[in-house]
């Protein structure tokens, strides 16, 4: 056999024994989960209190006076609960490592666009990956992670309520709130590198740190009508992580996330820039504040049967604005009889924290849950909290599987403002409005047919 050939045969044979060692998997999975609302309606709001005019998202924009009825008429409605497709990517390399890769994309059963029942964009639809989207390197001590992630809004082993249990709950509206005063700083972040810890970890596996270069400093060009960043330098900034903990029955989780400049150090609206002179001079109208968010989650669950826990979760949000002028720009207002209260109108400093509690029971193919939160009033600058304006909530559900993959599922809701909040159940394009009437009352009733695949 000449040298050729043995060479030949030598290289056949190294491919061979790499293959066996190198398995590739691909699986798709996903959730086909809509709802039908028997009632969905709001009581009691009123149009922005104060500060102007409020323009309706539904009649073509009519402007509604402020401080004058705004509310949301019953009505009957299909709605998406989350669904998704996904695929799962996850090659064995040797050794122990592993290359693994997400690509999940999220889908709107109910209206076949990007947008909700709002029709405003859901931004977890509308585009392949949209969902959580990376590629990685795995081990038994942890994984490296790049791409386009969820960050901090996910409760783990606490709790996985909302669309992932039932119709719908109001747990991500308190622990990661996308309205009222502060919203959460993120839930799926571009530009994402993650560590997250594996097996190794013990007690403490699935514990993670991440950091982002969001696409607003990418983005980000020399302005020089604004002089709080006149080089385009990326300022925009995210970062945080998550400490998890289970051991027996009992589970722990700390969540920690900062998103620093959030328009990359220049505050516009609609395309317009203001110079340093116009913020100080108060004529740089309609302005958009550049802003930092930063929140903290604590939450404990205790698994008292299978299927089966307990659980409470300790939110706390902080956003605060890039001007000092602005930020102090605070007026007094009259929401309701007898309050007269201090808002942010552009500006102003503000912390808000909410406390949630919730059980799960399970009973045979049945699955009982219970959750109630409330929010305190948001504190803003040095000057105080503001009265009236937090928020309190409840969900009482019920889910009865069918199988394995398939359940039915029921909830009834209800999210009742202070006089001065106007929180919503906007998580994942539910929201049948672009925002609430301040004061208002949400009652959500309906029953969802869920299937994972």
């Amino acid at each position: 056999m000449s040298i050729t050939l043995v060479a030949l045969a030598a290289i056949s044979s190294i491919y061979a024994t790499t293959s066996v060692l190198a398995q590739s998997t691909v699986e798709i999975y996903g959730r086909a989960h809509v709802g039908y609302d028997a009632i969905y309606k709001t009581t009691g709001g009123t149009a922005t209190p104060g500060g102007g005019a409020s323009t309706s998202a539904e009649g073509g924009g009519a402007v509604i006076p402020a401080n004058t009825a705004y509310e949301v008429q019953n009505r009957r409605r299909v709605a998406d609960d989350g669904s998704r497709i996904g695929f799962r990517i996850n090659e064995d390399l040797g050794g122990g490592l592993s290359a693994k890769s997400v690509i999940e994309t999220g889908i709107n059963i109910d209206t076949a666009t990007g947008n909700g029942q709002s029709d405003m964009p859901n931004s977890g639809t509308g585009f392949l990956g949209s969902r959580d989207a990376w590629v990685g390197l795995s081990n038994a001590t942890g994984d490296i992670r790049l791409g386009r992630q969820n960050v901090f809004w996910s409760n783990g082993a606490i709790e996985d309520v909302s669309a992932n249990r039932i119709h719908f709950a109001i747990n991500g509206m308190y622990t990661s709130p996308s309205s009222g005063w502060i919203a959460n700083p993120m839930a799926r972040v571009e530009n994402t590198v993650k560590f997250v810890g594996n097996s190794a970890l013990g007690p403490f596996a699935g514990s993670e740190f991440w950091f982002s270069h969001p696409s607003a400093a990418e983005s980000g060009s020399p302005n020089a009508l604004n002089t709080a960043n006149p080089t385009g330098e990326a300022k925009a900034k995210a970062q945080g992580l998550t400490l998890k903990f289970n051991q027996g029955p009992w589970a722990a989780q700390f969540d920690y996330g900062k998103f620093t400049s959030q328009l990359n150090g220049v505050g516009t609206a609609t395309g317009q820039t203001f110079s340093a002179a116009e913020i100080a001079a108060g004529t740089a109208a309609a302005k958009t504040l550049d802003n930092s968010i930063k929140a903290q989650k604590l939450g404990l669950a205790y698994s008292y049967a299978e299927g089966s826990k307990v659980y409470f979760i300790n939110s706390r949000f902080q956003q605060t604005f890039s001007d000092p002028v602005a930020s102090a720009n605070v007026i007094a207002v009259t929401a309701a009889p007898g309050t007269n209260t201090l808002l942010g109108v552009q500006g102003g400093d503000r912390k808000q924290s909410s406390n949630l509690f919730g059980v799960q029971h399970r009973l045979g193919n049945w699955e009982l849950h219970a959750v109630y939160a409330k929010q305190g009033d948001v504190s803003i600058g040095n000057v105080g909290n503001a009265d009236d304006s937090g928020s309190k909530a409840y969900t009482l559900g019920a889910r009865y599987d069918l199988s394995k993959r398939t359940a039915i599922t029921t909830a009834y809701t209800q999210i009742k403002n202070g006089a001065q909040n106007n929180i919503n159940n906007s998580g994942g394009g539910q929201s049948s409005v672009a925002a609430l009437g301040y004061g208002a009352k949400l009652t959500q009733f309906g029953v969802s047919i869920l299937h994972n695949f």
